[in-house]
């Protein structure tokens, strides 16, 4: 046997365990694996007593890797995903298809991936084209994707991240509440009206607090309101006429053009670099990936 592999753990042993530190929980791990709760643990046992050290500190309901556990979780994380990968260029090969799979956020989806896809399936049409959309941020995805499309810069430990455009964000009403303001409204009107805030749900957004400090405006107590997790949920109360919320151009373009929000003028926060292109770190370079983000370059427009 060639030395290199006297060296490796049993493999079934890997799987269990980059599982398991991906979720944080043997139980999470048994039930995407389709295995018991004890057999992830007896796996994980297993690749500890080969390599001599401890990979998990347990609790009653989660793990935690160990430093060891961090180590070896870096690697082993990015050696499943790229035999994963090879694989599958093989299994393309094989049946002569060729796939890509984008990853958006579900307002960034409907506004810049739909208006691409099917002009580029036409342009492909041999491609097998595969779109995932979620409201989950993108490291909680558990699918495999070749490009992400995602507000923000996040999980940068795991992914490179590209600008591919600006935004902006600006107040957004029904037409009956906007008919009622002073016109033009200014950030003290706006502040003395309901405002319609989106919660923190683990990101880090503009809210009305800094989009008002942008106008030199500084409350001198709390700013209140509802608050909502979903940002598609805090529009549709907007356009009940239930206050004011703070619209992402590219996103709520489409409600205002259907006349059901529109914008209160003059009061507009930009956002530089703000959309991004994600690529997981260490996956090999997609020419047909590339190809999809030149187009969506190409289809994207300022916003003001």
């Amino acid at each position: 046997m060639p030395e290199h592999l006297r060296h490796l753990p049993p493999l079934s042993t890997l799987v269990a365990f980059e599982t398991a530190f991906r979720l944080g929980s043997f139980t999470r791990a048994a039930d995407e694996l389709a295995l018991s709760q004890a057999s992830i643990s007896r796996r994980v046992r297993e690749l500890e007593d080969d390599l001599g050290v401890s990979l998990f500190e347990r609790r009653r309901y989660d793990v935690t890797p160990t430093e060891e556990g961090e180590i070896l979780g870096a690697t082993v994380r990015v050696s499943l995903r790229e035999l994963a990968n090879t694989a599958e260029r093989l299994r393309v090969r094989g049946d002569g298809t060729e796939r890509l799979t984008i990853f958006s956020d579900m307002s960034l989806g409907n506004a810049l991936v739909a208006p691409c896809v099917g002009e580029f399936q036409r342009l492909n049409p041999h491609l097998r084209l595969r779109v995932l959309s979620s409201y989950e941020p993108i490291e909680s995805i558990r699918e495999e994707f070749d490009i992400g499309l995602q507000y923000g810069s996040w999980a940068e430990d795991r992914f490179v991240v590209e600008p591919i455009a600006n935004d902006v964000i600006f107040p957004v009403c029904s037409p009956d509440l906007l008919q009622d303001m002073p016109s033009p409204a200014t950030p003290v009107d706006i502040a003395a009206r309901p405002l319609l805030h989106l919660a923190d749900v683990g990101r880090k957004w503009p809210d009305w607090r800094s989009f008002l400090a942008f106008f030199r405006l500084k409350e001198p107590k709390p700013i209140e309101g509802l608050a909502f997790n979903s940002y598609q949920i805090c529009l549709d109360v907007a356009e009940q006429g239930e206050g004011i919320a703070l619209g992402w151009g590219r996103s709520v373009m489409d409600r205002i053009v259907n006349g059901r929000l529109v914008r209160i003028p003059g009061l507009t926060m930009p956002l530089t670099d703000i959309v991004n292109i994600y690529k997981r770190k260490g996956s090999r370079p997609n020419p047909t990936a590339e190809k999809f983000v030149e187009l969506l370059r190409s289809k994207i427009t300022p916003v003001e």
